[in-house]
């Protein structure tokens, strides 16, 4: 991976500012209902959780601001082989978060990695099992990246440089899934994610390499749900192995997604006016469009229609679901109740 110029002094940019830290503080006040939904009814609540969490709040913050969102969300088409490319950096660098997962839970306390347990989303039928993966790999990349590597990394580039802006919106990313055990793995993604999207001006080999990262997590969780296999404590040699692997694998993939993707956009192009009549760009609630507000209610309605409908329906039964290797589903949290099988780590 190579790393990140400082930018071309940027034209005069319209009046007002973009703040990546007030959308995050947005994205944690409304990921407290999306917890609740996800406790209440898990797959429908996941769903909610990545529209109304993730993508609505993105694409209402950008119009609002007088932002066009094909530019400022990057969602501008790549080069096919840049998403290509995409999807093969999210296997390399899945062994990579994978093995630094490995470390932190081979130098920390095992009760820790049990108390931060990210296999619940997996205990429960085999029904639910499968919509749980399906949400992992098909909606929550997109929804994750327009917010992350769309709005909060573009925020950020406005006033600091690629670098900055790529381990900022890796951190907020990160920091998001309140999970201490797995933020070194989930930052390192982040900065995978965010360095794709830099290169390309695009969110899209983002969201390609993010959909086969939970793939692949999802479906080791899937495969072994039934068997439920001891978890072996996690060895030095191997965490060395599969960062070699790894490591090795993403830097020939980046290299070659360098190639296919020469010129970084200025930052300069994030900005394009929906209203050229208006400079401004700070957030007006009036400039949000009717669709956008008529979604944020729906979304309230359904948000109540998931409560209603777990308090009014039949109790339901949990299963341990058991070990397995990866870094969890991005985005796909559970807090409290009962508690599965941990991922693999050292003991206590």
């Amino acid at each position: 991976m190579d790393q990140p110029g400082p930018d071309p002094p940027p034209p005069p940019a319209p009046s007002g500012g973009k703040s990546a830290l007030a959308f995050f503080g947005v994205v944690l006040l409304l990921f407290l209902p999306g917890m609740l939904a996800q406790v209440a009814l898990r797959p429908a609540g996941l769903v909610w959780s990545e529209i109304f969490v993730f993508l609505l709040p993105a694409l209402v913050a950008t119009a609002g601001s007088n932002l066009r969102a094909r530019a400022w969300l990057g969602l501008r088409r790549p080069p096919g082989a840049a998403i290509a490319l995409g999807a093969l950096v999210g296997g390399a660098s899945y062994l990579v978060a994978v093995a630094v997962l490995l470390l932190v839970q081979w130098i920390v306390p095992h009760a820790w990695v049990e108390v931060f347990d990210p296999t619940r989303i997996f205990d429960g039928p085999a029904w639910e099992r499968v919509l749980v993966a399906a949400v992992a790999v098909v909606v929550a990349p997109p929804c994750e990246e327009i917010a992350f590597r769309g709005y909060v990394q573009s925020a950020l580039r406005l006033r600091r440089g690629p670098a900055p802006a790529i381990a900022g919106a890796a951190a907020l990313f990160a920091a998001m899934h309140l999970d201490p055990i797995r933020f070194p793995a989930l930052f390192v993604l982040g900065v995978v994610f965010g360095w794709l999207t830099w290169r390309a001006g695009s969110i899209w080999p983002s969201v390609a390499a993010h959909a086969t990262n939970n793939a692949i997590t999802s479906v080791l969780f899937l495969a072994v749900a039934d068997a439920r296999p001891e978890a072996a404590p996690p060895t030095l040699i191997g965490v060395v192995v599969t960062a070699a692997v790894g490591g090795g694998a993403l830097a020939l993939l980046l290299r070659a997604y360098r190639a296919v993707t020469p010129a970084p956009p200025a930052p300069s192009s994030l900005v394009a006016l929906r209203d050229p009549a208006d400079p401004s760009i700070g957030f007006s609630g009036v400039r949000v469009p009717r669709a956008l507000r008529a979604a944020a209610l729906a979304g309230a309605v359904l948000l109540v229609l998931v409560l209603l409908a777990a308090a009014l329906g039949p109790g339901r039964p949990r299963r341990a679901a058991p070990p397995a290797p990866g870094v969890g589903a991005p985005g796909l949290e559970e807090r409290g109740g009962d508690r599965g099988g941990a991922p693999p780590g050292r003991g206590s």
